[in-house]
């Protein structure tokens, strides 16, 4: 998501097109190849808009607001993703190029869903969709008719992830970038009832499919990515984990010990999800000693774990026998099993007051956060609005950190779980909130899990549980730095230490380069 290029095939020298590093996705040719569109991101919890630049040069200028992914699907027709009512419910539209005759083509079931991508077809009657679940998962591309007729349905390896589609030019081959097998790698299938057949395989993973004209061959980024946990202590920084794509560290509260997850197998791309296994690693810090926590207990989810304030526990999401999302519960000695929390099912598990969790479950058409006993009783609403994502919880219980909508955006606010008013800690936009042992520093992560990378660490007075946010909360990342005593750390898988001057974090390497792949 950097800057904009453009490049003659096959030996021609890159041409920067834009410079103003904000972030930015899904760059499109026109029909006669005069312009570039692409989408920016200007902040998190913020629709996303559709710029263009010239191809031979000249200022980049702002097109379409609230549109994200935009394709031609002829010389004065375009369709894209449009964020509704509640925000963030992302669907697909129809519209000239001056958005008029807007139309619906296909708005998810679920108001937090979103469906990201579109490619049409040649002869303009389908289109290929890329859509994520209400969970944040990416789900199978589904094939829409482009009369709006019916919501389509789901093609490619059934139940594999799908995040980028092309079609041949005679429209007879869809192409999509799937994790069937584990891993991203491109796959096709003969339109329309064709079974899916794997093109690409390997070591890296490919994303993102660019066909050429004469159908004979496709480009695709291929990636080799790795991850390692490291401590940054007085003396420097030391390498923890030792195998594996590692990350998500986590201190216990006496810091001697640092446990972390590890992937096993499946898609580092969607290694956040709920979809991708990962073990739960420990390392004992004074020995440098490694192993699994709980070997052959695979757990899943963006926030996967937790330690308890009083260091004696851990509570994991694990998945059933019918594949279902629950809560279990494993002493820090082992010396008994995990348990499940009986009659729970949901998310993202926190430790909340003594002897509760929090968690976040989907009812109907919403989601909201939790709250129960750790023998299962007690279950009710944390607190009453709609949640989107947890973001944390104050070691004493006493403030759960969320994304929440409110009003027409959705900020991270604080809410004290005995009643009161919430904490705008940023408006719009996501901010992960981690506590030091014994509460004396909070570690504040700006932006998504998956692509942070900053972090702010914040002193905090014997007492203090939050610093003092302005009153509407922040309006931006960088302004997490005006709290007082603020340090930046270049990192956005932070786990906080027992001092001020220790801390644990992944790195993570990426290797990509574009490949042309033929195909017969």
């Amino acid at each position: 998501m950097g800057e904009v290029y453009v490049k003659i095939l096959p030996d021609g020298e890159p041409v920067q097109l834009t410079r103003d590093k904000v972030p930015k996705m899904s760059p499109v040719f026109s029909p006669d190849g005069s312009r570039i569109a692409y989408t920016v991101r200007p902040g998190d919890g913020k629709p996303w808009d559709t710029w263009v630049v010239q191809v031979l040069g000249g200022e980049p200028r702002p097109w379409l607001a609230n549109a994200s992914g935009l394709v031609w699907t002829d010389k004065k027709n375009v369709m894209f993703s449009e964020y509704k009512n509640p925000f963030p419910h992302l669907a697909i539209v129809a519209a000239e190029e001056s958005r008029t005759r807007e139309r619906d083509l296909y708005v998810p079931a679920h108001e937090h869903a979103m469906a990201h991508r579109s490619y049409p077809s040649p002869d303009g009657k389908w289109a290929l969709v890329v859509e994520m679940a209400a969970n944040g998962d990416w789900l199978p591309c589904r094939l829409l008719p482009m009369d709006g007729a019916s919501p389509g349905r789901q093609v490619g390896p059934a139940g594999a992830e799908c995040t980028f589609a092309a079609w041949s030019p005679d429209g007879k081959w869809i192409y999509l970038s799937s994790t069937a097998g584990g891993t991203f790698h491109t796959w096709r299938q003969r339109f329309p009832d064709g079974q899916p057949e794997q093109v690409t395989s390997g070591l890296t993973e490919e994303e993102g499919i660019a066909m050429a004209p004469d159908g004979r061959s496709f480009i695709t980024a291929a990636a080799l990515k790795q991850s390692s946990v490291w401590v940054h202590d007085s003396n420097g920084e030391r390498q923890i984990s030792l195998e594996g794509y590692a990350f998500q560290p986590k201190f216990t509260p006496d810091g001697r010990r640092l446990f972390y997850r590890v992937l096993k197998g499946g898609s580092v791309s969607s290694a956040f999800t709920e979809r991708e296994p990962t073990e739960l690693w420990v390392a004992e810090l004074e020995s440098g000693r490694t192993e699994p926590f709980l070997p052959g207990f695979p757990i899943f989810g963006r926030l996967a774990y937790d330690i308890s304030p009083d260091g004696r526990q851990v509570v994991v999401l694990a998945h059933d026998r019918e594949g279902k999302s629950r809560l279990w519960l494993a002493p820090l000695d082992r010396k008994s099993p995990p348990q499940q929390i009986p009659n729970v099912e949901g998310d993202q598990p926190m430790f909340g007051p003594p002897g509760e969790i929090f968690f976040h479950a989907v009812e109907g058409n919403s989601a909201f956060a939790y709250r129960v006993g750790q023998d299962g009783t007690g279950l009710r609403k944390a607190i009453e609005p709609p949640v989107f994502q947890m973001k944390g919880a104050s070691p004493d219980g006493r403030y759960l950190v969320v994304y929440s909508p409110s009003g027409e955006t959705v900020p991270t606010l604080a809410f004290p779980v005995d009643g009161g008013a919430p904490i705008r800690i940023i408006s719009p936009g996501h901010a992960f909130l981690k506590w030091s042992p014994e509460a004396r520093s909070l570690l504040i992560t700006p932006g998504l899990l998956a692509s942070a990378t900053k972090s702010y660490v914040i002193p905090l007075l014997p007492g203090q549980v939050l610093p003092q946010f302005p009153a509407g909360g922040f309006e931006s990342n960088t302004q997490f730095s005006k709290l007082p005593g603020a340090r930046v750390i270049d990192y956005g898988d932070v786990a906080p230490g027992p001092t001020l001057d220790v801390y644990a974090f992944s790195r993570e390497t990426v290797q990509r380069n574009l490949y042309r792949v033929p195909v017969r």
